[in-house]
């Protein structure tokens, strides 16, 4: 699947969401306690996720990312059309599995994001003690954006709480402030560095003032090193779908410093089996939970497997 000169690259991922259905299980590969190898009931795919409570005052925050076979987030800008849609169900697992969702307001640019739950997933969030609409942080440098942003979902949908943490170091559009406090959308400015965006800790200080415990940052890539940087990330999830594009423009799951080599440890890898429908070929998709392990701390307690 990788392009060739002269020829324009062959389509991927979109239409795996479209025609890939849903199995009815996936393989447990590998597992720290859990019995495996063995077959997981679809239903089963994390949905028993638990994650502990604050440390130091601040959520518990567990990453999500997808990627391609050689390492790219996103294809043609947009990281959405690379997993299939047990990639989309494992996004939503997670979001269950918390109380707040971070994003970067590069990702609401590149993408129509959006955080509405099926019913079935917001009565899980129910069940365990939580609210069943989300709440998804947007977080900005400055409130500086195309005129059409607004009318995207993020900002539009009833059914889903959102909040904007900007910078506290630049001039912004009046335009925008005007717009998102016309939409009732609050703005909450804290530090920032001198690249002007939220400082880590203070960005996820808003959502502990708003009662999170804990929170899951779906990136972009920038987005995710600065908060690995901050040692603020507590456990990975990843999912790496079996094709490459290639290119010379390609952007890491996490893109920029993290202050030095950080160690993985892997708690778990489910593997969901398919049939490739351009090729007909059999194809492995992968999902696996780490353990962020920082080298100058002890390792962050863990959470439940």
């Amino acid at each position: 699947m990788v392009s060739q000169p002269g020829r324009a690259r062959p389509a991927v991922g979109p239409g795996w969401k479209q025609t890939v259905p849903l199995p009815g299980h996936v393989r447990l590969v590998w597992h720290t306690s859990a019995p495996f190898p063995r077959d997981l009931p679809l239903d089963e795919f994390y949905a028993d996720l638990a994650f502990p409570g604050p440390g130091g005052g601040l959520p518990y925050l567990v990453a999500n990312m997808v990627m391609t076979q050689n390492g790219e987030a996103a294809v043609g800008g947009k990281a959405g059309v690379i997993g299939t849609r047990v990639d989309s169900l494992a996004l939503t697992r997670l979001r269950v599995a918390t109380d707040a969702v971070l994003t970067g307001i590069g990702t609401v640019l590149a993408e129509d994001v959006t955080a509405v739950l099926p019913e079935s997933e917001a009565a899980r969030r129910v069940a365990a003690g939580r609210r069943p609409r989300l709440t998804v942080a947007v977080l900005a440098s400055r409130l500086a954006w195309p005129p059409d942003l607004l009318s995207r979902r993020l900002f539009t949908d009833p059914r889903f709480e959102r909040l904007i943490i900007a910078g506290d170091r630049s001039a912004d559009v009046p335009e925008t402030a005007r717009r998102l406090a016309d939409l009732g959308i609050e703005v909450v400015r804290v530090r920032a560095g001198a690249d002007s965006r939220p400082d880590p800790a203070a960005a996820l200080g808003v959502l502990a003032a708003r009662g999170a415990q804990s929170v899951v940052t779906e990136g972009g890539p920038h987005v995710l090193a600065s908060f690995v940087r901050a040692r603020l990330v507590r456990e990975y999830f990843l999912t790496t779908a079996p094709f490459v594009v290639g290119g010379d423009d390609g952007l890491r799951p996490m893109a920029g410093d993290v202050g030095g080599p950080v160690s993985l440890s892997r708690m778990s890898r489910i593997e969901h089996a398919f049939t490739d429908p351009a090729t007909a070929a059999g194809l492995i998709e992968a999902f696996e939970r780490f353990r962020v392990l920082y080298p100058e701390a002890s390792p962050a307690s863990g959470s439940k497997p």
